[in-house]
């Protein structure tokens, strides 16, 4: 893990959301946060540098000890392990109202499990939002904690993803958890 320990309060207020960087069976991992919630989440990358630059940091932080514990987790779950990402915080205060439902009922699909888009407008209360939850998915700032991979077409068809490599780490994800 590249850490950079914080310089003091002057620097947190220019710079409230802090990085930290590790590498993964997926590829080089990002997590940004503020206090206890998770801002963002980028995985894939080939180099730390690469990594840091998708979420626009410069220089990666020291965790706190709950983000080490979601560092952990997100390495396991990236060696195909299951792991429980419910009680991770997320900021959530960029969404809407229904894109916050969204968010909510898809951080409830199971592991090894798939679910359509339109079930999961359904479900987030919005039944024919298909396509509003295809645009949810496809802008996650959460990936792996939202498991928007778990998301496919009505017809089963595994749609997009917004990862590098796309569809074949999707494929990759859901093979991990059986439901492929």
């Amino acid at each position: 893990m590249y850490v950079r320990r914080s310089t003091g309060r002057d620097s947190d207020v220019a710079d409230p959301d802090h990085v930290t960087i590790f590498s993964s069976a997926l590829g080089w991992m990002a997590v940004s946060w503020r206090g206890a919630s998770l801002t963002r989440i980028s995985f894939g990358q080939t180099t730390p540098q690469q990594a840091l630059a998708v979420l626009g940091a410069s220089e990666p932080h020291q965790p706190t000890r709950v983000i080490q514990g979601v560092v952990r987790r997100l390495q396991r779950f990236s060696e195909g392990t299951r792991v429980e990402f419910s009680a991770v915080q997320l900021d959530l205060s960029h969404l809407t109202s229904f894109q916050q439902r969204v968010v909510q009922q898809c951080r409830a699909i199971p592991y090894g499990v798939t679910l359509n888009y339109g079930e999961l407008a359904r479900r987030a209360g919005s039944p024919r939002a298909a396509r509003a939850v295809g645009n949810v998915m496809a802008t996650n700032r959460f990936p792996l904690v939202v498991p928007c991979h778990r998301v496919v077409g009505a017809n089963g068809a595994l749609g997009g993803y917004s990862a590098p490599n796309g569809l074949a780490i999707k494929v990759r994800l859901l093979r991990n958890e059986g439901a492929w």
